[in-house]
């Protein structure tokens, strides 16, 4: 059998972390059996439509690794990945279910009144209507792959919607045409599918299809256990990758809510992740979606990172928050320094803020700063630093070196205080990188201030 398995949004607004993890088990799914992954958009609520979010999801999916094999490359109007333009298709599938009974027309609410009148096409044409589907009064079991077998009644289901009065489908119709029309062999999406696929199996049915096979994937949840929403705080893709997020890293920990390996590893690139993944092995339970363990992953991905390779998006977030450093290789030492410190790059915005503005002493430390020992190295640093014409790193360590025998100090009672002078606590990047960065007028200037600090 042919696989092939989608990802259909609907272009609504950005990328939710959800709609990640979906396309990403597809994803994953269609490499491993060397199928085809299709992208389609959903867009038959043209009310909701958000202009530019078609781009905006293909973007986000592409800069998370995810490509797709099949969809919409041009926004065309002949493009048939994208629901609006495939009108023509659902009409002549309604028109089969009202010449065949399973499914009437409706020119008002009252919808029950109709149920077992018929209209020639004709009639239809006069005045608008909608189209429901007829659900039959007994009880249908159907097989989940993750869940087993499920038994709806569907007495409790009342009849749905399936062509609304503008002529635009439902999610109902437009979905399993699509499927069945694009021959996708299993439907991996979300638990809050289940309720609607005993409509999907219905007209599967009416139609005389076969099935494709159904994986619903567990909800994600807070930590509180309700559904993630953006009521508890950020939740879209990119929301995540402009706070300094590596896709990498979201990637990974996307992967394990809902699926867990059979080892204890937790760090998966994507190509092991294709390797390792099961989807048999997906919980039913819903997964929650711990932030904590987010930041842990990800400042894991960070240490292990090429600075090279993170400089494009550290620059937008340390612009963000007016940090500029225009030497490439003065930032790559500011990022290798604060990597190591940080679980996200907005973190490491933050330990590198005293590059860029002046910062508080560390309160504990303070004592060192109105030492007599401390005011006399600071006394002959800001000497020293005077009268050069050059900001190096090394002449900056030959001076520092040079003063533990003026003052007779070394180690922590040399260091500690000169970086907490120019850096505001006694740990930090080494004293030569900070002055070079910060350059001759600055640090001179934060010298002067500590040694004419007075408590």
């Amino acid at each position: 059998m042919a696989i092939n398995v989608r990802f259909a949004p609907s272009p609504t607004g950005a990328l939710h972390v959800g709609g990640l993890r979906t396309a990403l088990y597809n994803y994953i799914f269609a490499k491993q059996n060397n199928g085809n992954l299709i992208l389609r958009i959903e867009d038959t609520d043209q009310s909701r439509k958000v202009e530019g979010a078609i781009n905006n999801l293909i973007s986000s999916l592409e800069k998370c690794g995810i490509m797709f094999d099949k969809g919409p490359s041009e926004y065309s109007k002949d493009n048939l990945f994208i629901q609006s333009n495939r009108l023509s298709i659902y009409h002549k599938f309604t028109y089969y279910l009202l010449e065949h009974g399973y499914a009437y027309a409706c020119f008002d609410d009252d919808f029950k009144k109709y149920r077992d009148r018929e209209y020639t096409k004709e009639e239809l044409a006069d005045k608008p209507f909608h189209v429901r589907l007829k659900i039959p009064d007994h009880e249908l079991t159907i097989k989940d792959e993750i869940r087993g077998d499920i038994n709806f009644n569907l007495s409790l289901i009342e009849d749905p919607v399936i062509l609304k009065t503008d002529q635009f489908p439902t999610y109902h119709l437009a979905n399993v045409i699509d499927d069945y029309d694009m021959n996708i062999s299993h439907v991996i999406r979300g638990e809050e599918w289940l309720p609607s696929t005993p409509i999907h199996v219905l007209l599967y049915n009416y139609f005389k299809w076969d099935l494709p096979l159904f994986f619903h994937l567990p909800l994600l949840l807070n930590p509180d256990k309700s559904k993630l929403s953006k009521r508890q705080g950020d939740v879209s893709v990119d929301d995540f990758l402009n706070n300094g997020y590596l896709p990498e890293a979201l990637i990974n920990f996307i992967a394990l809510l809902g699926w867990n390996p059979k080892n204890n590893d937790e760090i998966f690139l994507m190509e092991e992740l294709i390797n390792q993944f099961n989807i048999t092995n997906i919980q039913k339970a819903g997964a929650v979606f711990d932030i904590d363990k987010l930041n842990w992953m990800n400042g894991q991905y960070l240490k292990n990172s090429n600075s090279q390779d993170i400089i494009p998006i550290s620059k937008k977030i340390f612009k963000k928050n007016n940090f500029i450093v225009k030497d490439e290789s003065d930032f790559l030492k500011i990022l290798d320094f604060a990597k190591n410190r940080s679980d996200t790059i907005s973190d490491m915005a933050m330990q590198s803020a005293p590059f860029f503005i002046e910062p508080e002493y560390n309160a504990g430390y303070l004592y060192l700063i109105l030492d007599t020992k401390s005011k006399a190295l600071f006394s002959l640093l800001i000497n020293k630093i005077s009268v050069l014409d050059t900001m190096n790193e090394l002449e900056i360590k030959d001076i520092v070196s040079a003063l533990s025998i003026d003052v007779n100090l070394k180690g922590k009672e040399l260091f500690f205080p000169i970086r907490l002078a120019i850096w505001g606590n006694v740990h930090g990047p080494d004293i030569g990188l900070i002055v070079k960065i910060l350059g001759k007028e600055k640090t001179l200037d934060r010298l002067t201030k500590a040694l004419n600090y007075e408590n």
